[in-house]
């Protein structure tokens, strides 16, 4: 039998991300044999042979190129908005191996990271009306937040979901700090409308005189502070100087 001599060679690279990838790596063969004039393959007879190349392409099945990374989709390059939000988390997420003592693991990319939570942001969120600019750019504010870390080290590893924190409200995004402070807030509040109520509960008369401004407009309210059969205390505040006493 005449011998087969295999050549490898590089071919163009084709437009398809499936062909670029797989020849960017490997070779591919080619076969070159020798076809004697009767169309069979076999020993030279000693009569001139017609020669034939013959080149086999060895490509692999498409779905075993897998892919690694993060569902993201591209982005139409002439949105400029979309880039500096991508550009911006990606900053963002990029801060989150110098700011928890937690290992990050060198697979996990910042930049796909932001990719994939940005294309979330806009297919979920969107910008067409200003409510949803609203949230749009709260989600970018608490991921960008200094003092909101514990947010972009949960979405960088995994624990946060894209399509989750899209969902958060303002407070839920929050970090642990500005979450204390918020409560605190509330119960003030609480506080305040518990004693406004009170006040407003409470009867103005002119039936009492303040001894320190001289006025006598006062509000009072009575209590039992002692046995029933004796009379109620009663506690007056002065409306102008807020002097307090009881009768």
């Amino acid at each position: 039998m005449i011998e087969t001599p295999v050549f490898k060679f590089r071919l163009p690279k084709p437009k398809t991300d499936v062909g670029m990838a797989f020849l960017d790596h490997q070779d591919s063969k080619v076969s070159m044999i020798k076809e004697n004039k009767n169309g069979g393959f076999g020993k030279d007879s000693g009569v001139p042979n017609r020669k034939r190349l013959i080149i086999k392409f060895h490509i692999p099945n498409p779905k075993a190129l897998k892919n690694n990374h993060q569902d993201s989709k591209p982005i139409n390059k002439n949105s400029g908005y979309r880039e500096r939000v991508r550009k911006l988390l990606t900053e963002a997420f990029s801060r989150v191996s110098s700011e928890t003592d937690e290992s990050i693991s060198p697979l996990i990319d910042p930049v796909q990271m932001a990719a994939s939570v940005e294309s979330v942001m806009f297919e979920r969120i969107g910008w067409s009306n200003p409510i949803k600019k609203i949230k749009y750019q709260s989600v970018l504010f608490n991921l960008n937040d200094p003092k909101n870390p514990d947010l972009r080290r949960k979405v960088l590893l995994g624990e946060i979901k894209p399509e989750s924190l899209v969902t958060m409200n303002a407070e839920e995004m929050a970090s642990h700090k500005r979450q204390s402070e918020n409560i605190q807030i509330q119960l003030k509040r609480l506080k305040r409308s518990v004693h406004d109520a009170d006040e407003d509960e409470k009867a103005t008369t002119d039936m009492f005189q303040c001894s320190r401004c001289r006025e006598r407009k006062c509000t009072y309210y009575q209590m039992q502070t002692r046995s029933a059969d004796e009379p109620m205390t009663t506690y007056v505040t002065c409306v102008k100087c807020n002097k307090r006493w009881k009768v």
